[in-house]
């Protein structure tokens, strides 16, 4: 992988954004994800060639962190929220 897609993967991948509604977040990853495939699809074989290579990367990380860590919390409310409108339909029996 040169460091031309690497700059592209980064410039595909921006952070998550904080607080998102669930459906504005998860439609913020599906593009996210279709346009890393498309920059990936013409990519080769990963070599770090160099420093700058290596930062890259270790940005790619931790952004990818911290969307795994936003989708996680969104299955959570997600979860809670499901829980809590059982709760109310069974009070409302």
């Amino acid at each position: 992988m040169t460091l031309a897609c690497l700059r592209q993967l980064l410039e595909v991948t921006p952070l998550p954004q904080r607080g998102a509604d669930v459906d504005v977040l998860l439609a913020s990853f599906e593009a996210m994800y279709a346009a890393r495939e498309v920059v990936l699809a013409g990519a080769g074989p990963v070599t770090i060639e160099s420093p700058e290579a290596q930062e890259l990367l270790f940005e790619l990380a931790r952004r990818d962190e911290a969307w795994a860590a936003a989708l996680s919390e969104a299955l959570s409310s997600v979860g809670t929220a499901r829980q809590n409108l059982g709760r109310l339909r069974s009070y409302a029996r």
